[in-house]
């Protein structure tokens, strides 16, 4: 189960680093970016929250 939440969480941070790279990207339609921004405000809380339960319950 740990290394689950550690898996997750990892590759949430991945999709958010992706979502916040094209979401700064001037080139893209407005909507498009307020999307990604969006979508990558969502992944921090998303880690923020697994890491709290990672520093909760430490592996043993």
């Amino acid at each position: 189960m740990k290394m689950l939440t550690l898996l997750l969480a990892a590759a949430v941070i991945i999709i958010g680093s992706f979502c916040l790279v094209f979401g700064l990207d001037k080139k893209r339609p407005a909507k498009t970016r307020k999307y990604l921004l969006y979508t990558a405000l969502i992944c921090v809380f998303i880690v923020w929250g697994l890491a709290t339960v990672i520093m909760a319950n430490p592996m043993k």
